[in-house]
Parts: structure tokens; C-alpha cells; sequence
């Protein structure tokens, strides 16, 4: 490990500039001295008026036979947010082939029946659906199969009052255009996508740009707040199988029908029309942390292995497998990690990510995490002058930030690290702060 005076000069100055913005970060000379990360752990989190647990170890070791570099509050359990995401990416590369299943078709006649498997990317402008779109037109008569409930729509823990934001559309078994309305203001004008929605427009300087009831596809768009040129807005709309196949015929020009999916259905022979490029679906997991594209991967894993759409089936199964020595030590309830439900400790999640790191080529998966100051949710943080050093998955919701992914070191070595925090009040960003500073310690030091 290296000792270099002049950095931590440097660092202590950083701190005395941190601790006259955040006030409880402890001023002691033992700190200006501190050599070990435990310490700059305790004097960054000690009293930071926050519940913080921190981990970390050396990649490419076998974890049950090393000391760990970190071991704060490691075993305490948190809400994890996002990082649960880290889960699904773990299960969808494990179980799913490089182009995921997209539908499933049969025909009769002169009539094509189909069914969803789960697939998110059907006419979401940041994937190609071309040659769906050519299938459907090829057909003389299509016709939807449905077995859908309401009750699937949301995850469970998640917040009922969310149901307006865009990181919160509805699950379904066939998702068109992200599951959203996209409402976009264009000199001075707005314009929607899908078509075939409700939208009433309304005059009000000072209420929202666009909302939606709670209960109904009813939009309404204030003229007043279309002022600014080049913005779009991302609105969840109500998923079932007659707004989607109203929203498909109206794309297609052509009638879609639909009916009830007899039980009988899944013994006859269906065909796989191959759908999106998984690793592609993966990166715009990871990077925007997009929270329909990970409980939609969680079904289409559940519907490629056991023909049915069941989140808990696929965590029941890695529990019982993978994470069998976690069972009744961790609690995972949803893919994406909005729900309040999910528990985990920054150990479980470290060893999650140490079974990733052996799994594949180092660089293989780095492209799968955002990088700091580069790309992904920190783009605006831990960055470098000569590149990123951290590739982490964050997870954020009200009273949780949490960290966790590789570390690239000065040295040449790669490190794990899960860092979580909870149960604080307002922004996350003086916590970020904090762990920039620690992370750029480490990168310098070990």
C-alpha cells in the first residue's frame, strides 16, 4: 500500500472543505494521519447521521479465504433499491440465450394466435421492433391470447402513489411502447406518441405539463407549460389487453382481436419468434436503471423456463440454488428494486458480484455497469481525468442510496465493493460525496 504524504495533504484539505458543508464529520489529527480504509471508513461514517454498511475485497480471490479491506456493518440488512437490478442481471445472463424470447405464435387456418413472453421492447423507440412489426402485417388475421390479471400489474412493496412517474409503468405480459405515453412539446405544440390515447388539454400556468387520472387512459396537457422547445415527458398509461391490442390495430392499420387464454392452450404447439438482443436489453438495465425493462426480464425468464410469468418462481429458484446458504438471511421480493420488501446485506450483495467477476472476462463485464463519470446513473460522479475507475450499479429511493460494483486501482487490482445507506432525511448527495472521497482514496492506496 502506498504512503504519500502529499495526497493525503490533499485529502485532509478535501475533508476540512467537506466538513464546513456537512456538518458532524469529526476534525481530529489521528484522522489527517489515517493509513488504514477502516479508519477513513469510521471518520467519513461514523457520524454522518446515517445507518451506512460498507464492504470490500479483492477481486479474483476466493472471498471466504481473504481479509476484507472493508467490513463496516456488513452483515446488517438494507433496502437495497436498484442494486437489486444487479440480481436480475446476474439471473438474466444465466438463464437467458442471446436473443431472448420476443412471442409466441400458432396459427389456425387463416387466423394467427399470439401470446407474450414477457419481451419490453415492442415498439419502444430505443429498440428496433422491425421485424415484429413486419410479422404482425404479413398476418391475415391476428388475434391476442390473454390470461391476465390486474393484480400483476404491480410488484409487491411497491408505492401505489408512483403509478404517474415515468420509472414506474405496469408490468404486462406484452408491453407496447415502454408501457408509456411520451408527450413531447415542439414550437410551442405538443405531440403524443402512442396515438389512440384520450388526451384533453387544459389552460393553467401553474399546474403540471401532463398528468393522468389514476383510474383511466384520460391524459390532459396544459398549453400553458408547452413553452419550452425539445423536451419530452415519459407518462405511464394503464396496460390490459384492450389497450393493447387497440394501441396495435391502430399501429397496424388492420384489426387485432383478442380473447381469454383457454387452459388448455399451453399443451399446443407454439412457435418462438426470437425477439431482442439480451446483452443490449441488459446495458439499458444497468445504465438508466430502467425499472419495466428488469421486471419484464424476470418474466420472460420465468415464461422461457416454466410458460408462466411468475417473479417469485425465479427468485425462489436462485434461492434455492445459488443463494441457498442466504435463505432466511436476505429477503428478495421484486426484479427491480421498488419495492420496499427487498433486504440485503453488502456481504451478499459482494458475493453476488464476486460470482459475476468469475464468470466472465473482466472487460465483458465492466460494459454491463455505468462508469463513473462516464455513462450510466454516475456520469456525474466518480470520475477521472484518465478514465473511469468505478463501475457500479446505484439504487436510490426516499431514504436509500446505495453503490455497489468494481473498483480499478492504481496498483493494477480490481475490487468488489458494496457500499449502503439508509434511513436519512433530503438529498443523497452529501453521502456521494463522501464515498467519492473514500473511492479515490482507495484507487490511490491499494
Amino acid at each position: 500500500m502506498k504512503k504519500g504524504s502529499l495526497f493525503n495533504f490533499t485529502l485532509w484539505i478535501l475533508l476540512i472543505l467537506l466538513a464546513g458543508s456537512c456538518a458532524g464529520i469529526r476534525k481530529t489529527a489521528a484522522s489527517e494521519d489515517s493509513e488504514s480504509a477502516e479508519e477513513w471508513v469510521r471518520f467519513l461514517f461514523d457520524t454522518a447521521g446515517v445507518h451506512s454498511g460498507l464492504f470490500m475485497i479483492e477481486a479474483g480471490k476466493d472471498p471466504e479465504k481473504q481479509k476484507p479491506i472493508i467490513d463496516y456493518h456488513s452483515h446488517s440488512l438494507f433496502t437495497p433499491a436498484s442494486n437489486t437490478k444487479i440480481l436480475t442481471l446476474y439471473a438474466s445472463l444465466k438463464f437467458l440465450p442471446e436473443k431472448i424470447n420476443g412471442f409466441y405464435w400458432r396459427t389456425s387456418n387463416d387466423t394467427t394466435y399470439f401470446r407474450g413472453s414477457g419481451d419490453p421492447t415492442f415498439l419502444d423507440p430505443r429498440f428496433d421492433s422491425e421485424a415484429v412489426l413486419d410479422f404482425f402485417k404479413e398476418q391475415k388475421h391476428l388475434v391476442y391470447l390473454s390470461d391476465w390479471s390486474e393484480d400483476e400489474r404491480w410488484g409487491p412493496g411497491w408505492a401505489w402513489d408512483d403509478y404517474p412517474y415515468y420509472y414506474s409503468p405496469q408490468r404486462s405480459p406484452f408491453p407496447i411502447y415502454g408501457n408509456v405515453l411520451r408527450a413531447g412539446c415542439r414550437d410551442g405544440k405538443w405531440n403524443m406518441s402512442p396515438s389512440g390515447l384520450i388526451i384533453n388539454e387544459v389552460d393553467h400556468p401553474s399546474g403540471m405539463a401532463v398528468k393522468r387520472n389514476e383510474s383511466s387512459n384520460i391524459f390532459q396537457v396544459n398549453k400553458d407549460r408547452c413553452n419550452e422547445d425539445d423536451f419530452t415527458l415519459r407518462l405511464p398509461f394503464i396496460w390490459n389487453p384492450e389497450v393493447f391490442t387497440e394501441l396495435l390495430s391502430d399501429t397496424l392499420g388492420k384489426i387485432v382481436d383478442w380473447k381469454m387464454q383457454e387452459d388448455d392452450v399451453r399443451k399446443s404447439e407454439w412457435q418462438v419468434f426470437r425477439g431482442s438482443d439480451r446483452d443490449s436489453l441488459l446495458r439499458v438495465l444497468m445504465y438508466p436503471s430502467d425499472n419495466l425493462i428488469a421486471e419484464q426480464l424476470a418474466w420472460n425468464i420465468s415464461s422461457s423456463l416454466w410458460d408462466t410469468m411468475d417473479t417469485r418462481r425465479m427468485i425462489d429458484s436462485l434461492m434455492n440454488t445459488d443463494f441457498e446458504k442466504w435463505k432466511g438471511k436476505i429477503r428478495w421480493a421484486d426484479a427491480s428494486g421498488l419495492s420496499v420488501y427487498n433486504a440485503f446485506s453488502p456481504r451478499f450483495i459482494s458475493e453476488l458480484l464476486h460470482r459475476l467477476y468469475s464468470s466472465m472476462q473482466e472487460e465483458d463485464l465492466l460494459r454491463f455497469f455505468p462508469a463513473g463519470g462516464v455513462r450510466g446513473t454516475i456520469s456525474s460522479w466518480y470520475g477521472d481525468e484518465d478514465g473511469p475507475y468505478v463501475f457500479a450499479k446505484t439504487g436510490t429511493l426516499s431514504g436509500a442510496h446505495t453503490l455497489s460494483g468494481y473498483l480499478r486501482a492504481d496498483s493494477g487490482k480490481t475490487y468488489i465493493f458494496s457500499f449502503m445507506h439508509n434511513n436519512y432525511i433530503g438529498s443523497s448527495n452529501e453521502y456521494k460525496r463522501r464515498m467519492e472521497i473514500l473511492l479515490r482514496w482507495l484507487k490511490e492506496n491499494y
